[in-house]
């Protein structure tokens, strides 16, 4: 599937380039480049994007400084297209997943990775803005957003020092952000349940936990709605 999807890339890629070979004037801001690689955009605004990424060499060489790919590698089609594609494909196949790791400091948590949007101050952002802006490195707590169909996830991580944190994990609804009462949220590790709590009107808070991977699974009476897979590392 992915061999396949690489060479639907590359012919689409050189159709791209024949016909457009003249920089363009003007150019996405680096919100915009982070929504493409967060797969946010509509499909109106990808095409435009990716039209633009394709003929302009200044936004297409600093897009591919923030997915680790060298300026002046030449390859047949930018790395970062082929990526961003790929895991656009793969996102279909794990929606309702959040993925989050962070490394826990004695003064600081720092995020390695994650797919939901980061709160700094009063406004959630990208991971991939914080990365171009070198912003890595927080206090006591961090939280993580991610949006679902109807819903969003929240996760609050909070630095206890001495290589223990708590998440407070929060299911609201995504139009009011009202908490939405009667979920079951379930923390486990490898694959062994360790606390579970039904929501009421608040949200669920796990306390003391050591550094190490988690799942955090959110779900109806009937059915499992959403995940968290959670890696602190030290």
């Amino acid at each position: 599937m992915q061999d396949k999807l690489g060479r639907l890339i590359r012919g689409g890629y050189r159709h791209w380039k024949a016909g457009h070979l003249k920089e363009q004037k003007l150019h996405p801001d680096e919100e915009t480049l982070a929504c493409l690689l967060e797969g946010k955009l509509t499909a109106k605004e990808r095409d435009g994007v990716m039209e633009h990424l394709l003929s302009c060499s200044s936004c297409a060489g600093f897009l591919s400084i923030q997915v680790g790919l060298p300026e002046n590698q030449d390859k047949d089609v930018p790395g970062f297209v082929l990526e961003a594609a790929k895991n656009l494909v793969k996102a279909k196949d794990i929606s309702g997943v959040l993925e989050i790791l962070l490394k826990l400091k004695e003064e600081a948590l720092e995020i390695i990775n994650t797919s939901g949007d980061i709160l700094v101050g009063n406004e959630f952002m990208p991971a991939p803005v914080l990365r171009a802006r070198k912003t890595k490195g927080f206090k006591d707590e961090v939280v993580i957003l991610k949006d679902f169909k109807e819903i969003r996830i929240e996760a609050k991580i909070e630095n206890k020092r001495g290589q223990a944190f708590n998440l407070t994990v929060a299911v609201k609804e995504k139009k009011t952000q009202k908490l939405i009462p009667g979920l079951r949220i379930t923390l486990l590790k490898d694959g062994l349940e360790l606390e579970s709590y039904l929501a009421a009107n608040s949200a669920v808070v796990f306390e003391n936990i050591r550094v190490g991977k988690y799942t955090v699974e959110v779900s109806t009476i009937e059915d499992k709605i959403a995940s968290i897979l959670l890696d602190i590392k030290n």
